[in-house]
């Protein structure tokens, strides 16, 4: 529960030290290292190898543009809740 500085957090992780699995698991989840453009060691960014901290850190610092037609492009639509409705045979109408 207390307060961890930055410096403090990367010399443990220089040491690589911990007294339990514990105290390993609430370092962990603590803070994360973020590299634009390369890795972060959030869940997602352990897992693939670009996440969107990644990402947006590249962009903040002007790293990566993005296009104007990527920007005007929409996402999709969005699923609408609940069970899709049961198709019917082909000869009904």
């Amino acid at each position: 529960t207390a307060i961890m500085t930055t410096s403090a957090w990367l010399n443990i992780y220089k040491s690589n030290q911990w007294p339990s699995f514990d105290d390993y698991a609430a370092w962990k989840s603590s803070c994360w290292m973020v590299s634009p453009l390369a890795s972060c060691t959030c869940p997602i960014g352990l897992k693939e190898y670009i996440c969107k901290h990644s990402i947006g850190l590249a962009i903040i610092l002007n790293m990566h543009q993005i296009k104007d037609e990527t920007r005007c492009t929409p996402l999709g639509k969005r699923k609408t809740p609940g069970r899709p409705k049961k198709v019917r045979t082909a000869w009904l109408p």
